[in-house]
Formats: structure tokens, sequence, C-alpha cells
């Protein structure tokens, strides 16, 4: 098993705590239409899933503090018994496929969302879509 150093982790001596983050206000966006650029098969540490975009709505400041700011939304995925990987017509994804009339995830690309907020465990609000 790997130590924490062979991982790249090394303990330091630092003062920390409470920092202002910076935050993104996402209201203006609401209701706004946006197309779908990408729908990308990803796997993580709790499987599989897809990862759809929008086109970027707005880029906001520059250099290395630019933020491109998009819709997304991320749809599990399950595996079957055979191993196959997919979605079954009665899951969040099957669903969205259909209110798109898309039958696969390249066809979702060009498609016309609306953006809405959506707020993650920590509070943080984001741009995804219904």
């Amino acid at each position: 098993m790997e130590t924490e150093k062979q991982k790249g982790l090394e303990p330091v001596k630092v003062e920390t705590g409470p920092i202002e983050l910076p935050t993104i206000d996402v209201t203006p966006y609401v209701g706004k239409k946006a197309k779908i650029t990408d729908a990308e098969t990803m796997q993580g540490g709790y499987g599989y899933c897809v990862r759809v975009q929008t086109e970027v709505v707005e880029t906001i400041g520059d250099g290395e503090k630019k933020v491109e700011l998009r819709g997304s939304r991320i749809f599990g995925l399950q595996m079957d018994e055979d191993g196959n990987v997919g979605w079954g017509a009665d899951t969040k994804l099957g669903h969205f496929l259909a209110k798109m009339k898309a039958k696969t995830l390249k066809e979702l690309v060009g498609k016309e969302v609306t953006l809405q907020i959506q707020t993650s465990k920590t509070g943080t609000d984001f741009l995804s879509f219904a």
C-alpha cells in the first residue's frame, strides 16, 4: 500500500483558518438559452457518469483568473451484468434524453437548454439546466 509520501503528500506547517473565497453571481443567467457543446463519458470514484456542458455564456476576468461560465450537469451511468455501461429509460439521463428528443449522447450536442441555478451540498450556486 502506498504511503502518503509516495502519493506526493508531505506534512507542512502553515497557519490555517477561515478565508473568503471568490464567488460568482449566476442569477443573471437564469432563464437564458444555451446550446449543449459536449456530452462526455467519465469515470470516477463512484463509477461512470456523463458530464453534459453548454457553450460558454460569459467569460469573467482575464489571465490566470479567467473563468468561463457554462451550464453543466452530471448524470450517473449504470453497469449491467455483462459489463455494459449505459442508462435505463427511467433514469435521470433517460428522461433527459427523451425530453431533448435524442437517442444517443452525441445527439445532445447542438440542442438548446434553459439555464438554471443548482445549489451544491456546500451551498455554492452553479449553472445547470433542466
